[in-house]
């Protein structure tokens, strides 16, 4: 009987487990394209913020609102036709007079010459702050998401900002558009664009006479509704992306009104200290 020739245990290979970090993680694919983004962040905002964590993105929707931005200071521009002299004249004016100092027309000449130049670089300062301010706001809302013990991304926060601004963003645009063009064009052209919020009844800020005081005005035009359908969206997306079924939109709720409510303390403060 011929022996068999059998290799030795050792030399059989054992296997082993691959580790957790060896494994390769497969994302998952976006459903939704940015019109769908666009279109759903108004009307389905849960299923679409669920898309966005599957696959956050951020540089259309920015691109969205900085157009929008854009259009809507030039439509302004063009259908208001604000004199810029005249408005510059009065709000330094009322400006001197508050700090206590004489005004004499030389004073004045000044800062209406500064300001009527500010005036025609608005509409590009208002493009190149509007990613600035969604990157601000980001970072502000990236810390109370660690705070609530959120397991996101900076990327994943910054696309619910991102996409929920721009989308409210337009609807505010459509809006502000057709009360422009309703209004009579003798009495808008008599509208103080540093007050662009009063345009649309959308706040109680539009409800107040233009002697009304600047805490009462800031406190006003804060309680605005597109302000608070923003929140509303935002709240629902961080709790789409916060990695935890524990976190809720309540919770992160919460947290977002937390920061609104500290910022119109802050902005009542200013009003309060330099009207």
């Amino acid at each position: 009987m011929s022996e068999t020739n059998l290799q030795p245990d050792s030399a059989v290979p054992a296997y082993s487990a691959p580790h957790p970090q060896d494994v390769p993680v497969v994302q998952e694919p976006a459903r939704l394209g940015p019109l769908q983004r666009l279109i759903g962040t108004l009307f389905s905002p849960g299923e679409t913020f669920e898309d966005v964590n599957r696959k956050p993105t951020w540089i259309v929707p920015i691109i969205i609102a900085m157009v929008t931005v854009f259009a809507s200071t030039m439509f302004f521009e063009w259908r208001v036709k604000p004199d810029w002299d005249q408005i510059m004249r009065t709000q330094t004016k009322k400006r001197l007079e508050r700090s206590g100092q004489s005004v004499t027309e030389e004073q004045i000449q000044q800062q209406v010459a500064i300001g009527k130049t500010f005036a025609k670089f608005t509409p590009i300062i208002a493009v190149v702050g509007t990613p600035i301010f969604y990157l601000v706001l980001t970072g502000i809302f990236a810390l109370g998401m660690m705070f609530i013990q959120a397991k996101s991304t900076f990327k994943k926060i910054l696309s619910v900002v991102a996409w929920s601004g721009a989308a409210t963003g337009i609807v505010g645009f459509v809006v502000t558009t057709a009360v422009l063009f309703v209004r009579d064009p003798a009495e808008i052209r008599t509208l103080d664009p540093s007050q662009f919020g009063t345009i649309v009844p959308s706040n109680l800020g539009a409800f107040l006479a233009s002697d009304t005081s600047a805490v009462i005005r800031a406190i006003a035009g804060s309680l605005d509704l597109f302000t608070i359908w923003w929140l509303i969206l935002l709240s629902i997306g961080f709790a789409a992306i916060a990695g935890s079924r524990k976190i809720t939109s309540s919770k992160t709720g919460v947290m977002i009104f937390g920061f609104w409510a500290l910022f119109i303390l802050v902005k009542v403060a200013w009003a309060a200290a330099f009207g």
